[in-house]
């Protein structure tokens, strides 16, 4: 076949700015939220309307997390820029996520969290009917998981594991047997398939495959299903990070799984992807310039810097409240350095590394992890610190993988997370080209 170029946009998060994103409410909620709220509309526009302008590429595809959380008044603000783009020539297949039903939502109006309407699930497929539903050659009415024709001899398989009144993150037996079906039918009509799916079929990093909503539940089983099938491909979201990972079945059969950053949210970036039967090009893109403020900060920094506050907060949230050992805590984790616990733990750490303080780099690696391609392997400072101190802990990681392994399958602690802070994999989480054929 020859090559299919799309755009794969995830996890808009599109919020109505008419619904109120202002006061001391918006401003404590937005204290530890990763992406922004305010903004994601001028940002949803502006990389819209760079898409629009590429003459070369007609598809977008988009798995999932089009709304903030659910408002009605979100989805409809974003359907009309999806008809903008579609009238622009553009091809459009989405599927919904956990984040585009609620029964009730949230806006922030005169220092207050109010109530806004939201979207019941029985909906959505009308609401994104000329967007993958008008055009599908099955849905599964259930979970809202369809099959479309992309062009000749290329199908899309949606994958809604995220539907109402079904476990999240979740490919049960009678969706697997649809899946199973629909991807029968495509191989007796000659097609490949793509599949997308909201959650992360494979964990983007090693550590996420303790992380129970970071991945597909029994993830190796729809992985399995996929590659043992033909599917070669899987675009997925959900966890808001750059990640691209590969799967081998027993039977020697491989799935590549794209795993794409929030939109809205550090690292802010989309990709362009160019598909065939041998291999596929990957292009990640920075979101461009937008309309709102970002008070002269540059835009990659404009964004990491919500990333570092959401993580700082968080941690700080668990020594919320007035009581002694609360202050202590708090208090101690926003002074505790590198150097100090290297000298209580008898660890040399670089002279670079001593000085910095525990919550800061904490907020430099959250970030790092979710740009992918990890800088923090064996050789550099932090990688090295991190290598010492899993050595020094080793007794107490050795019992917490007894704990964890299951099934005959032994846990190694120290590499999954070694592997989590630096890429070892051997290829980037943002660009390059990957062969079907190795």
């Amino acid at each position: 076949m020859k090559k299919f170029n799309f755009y794969l946009v995830t996890d808009t998060h599109y919020f109505e700015p008419s619904l109120g994103a202002s006061g001391k409410a918006f401003d404590e909620y937005m204290s530890r939220e990763q992406y922004f709220m305010a903004e994601s509309s001028d940002i949803a526009k502006a990389v819209f309307a760079d898409i629009a302008a590429d003459n070369e590429t007609e598809y977008v595809i988009i798995p999932g997390d089009l709304s903030k959380n659910g408002e009605i008044e979100s989805h409809k603000s974003f359907i009309k820029e999806l008809y903008k783009l579609r009238e622009a020539g553009k091809k459009i297949f989405v599927i919904t996520a956990g984040h585009d039903y609620n029964k009730k939502s949230r806006a922030f109006v005169n220092d207050e969290c109010i109530e806004a309407e939201g979207t019941p699930f029985c909906i959505l497929s009308d609401l994104y009917k000329d967007f993958g539903y008008s055009q599908a050659l099955s849905v599964d009415e259930k979970t809202l998981s369809y099959v479309a024709e992309l062009s000749d001899g290329i199908r899309l398989l949606a994958i809604n594991c995220d539907a109402e009144n079904n476990p999240k993150g979740t490919v049960d037996e009678r969706l697997s047997e649809w899946i199973k079906c629909q991807l029968d039918e495509a191989r007796n009509a000659r097609c490949e398939v793509i599949a997308i799916c909201h959650y992360p079929v494979i964990p983007p990093v090693p550590v996420f495959e303790l992380v129970g909503d970071a991945k597909l539940k029994n993830w190796r089983n729809t992985a399995t299903l996929l590659a043992d099938n033909g599917v070669k491909l899987i675009l997925t979201g959900h966890m808001h990070i750059q990640s691209i990972n590969k799967f081998t079945t027993e039977k020697g059969n491989t799935v590549v799984d794209i795993c794409t950053s929030c939109l809205t949210g550090s690292p802010a970036k989309y990709r362009k992807i160019s598909y065939s039967s041998e291999r596929i090009e990957v292009n990640s893109i920075d979101v461009p310039e937008f309309r709102s403020e970002t008070h002269g900060v540059p835009l990659d920094e404009f964004f990491d810097n919500q990333f570092r506050k959401s993580i700082v907060n968080r941690i700080n949230n668990i020594f919320k409240g007035d009581g002694i050992l609360k202050k202590l805590g708090r208090k101690t984790v926003n002074s505790l350095k590198v150097g100090t616990i290297g000298r209580f733990l008898f660890i040399k750490v670089d002279n670079s590394l001593k000085k910095t303080k525990i919550i800061d780099l904490a907020g430099e690696i959250g970030v790092a992890i979710f740009k992918g391609d990890q800088p923090y392997i064996k050789g550099t400072p932090v990688g090295d610190a991190f290598d010492k101190l899993f050595d020094r802990v080793g007794f107490i990681l050795g019992k917490v993988e007894t704990k964890l392994s299951k099934n005959g399958e032994k846990i190694c602690l120290k590499e999954m997370l070694m592997n989590t802070v630096g890429n070892n994999k051997g290829f980037s989480d943002n660009n390059g080209i990957f062969s079907f054929k190795e």
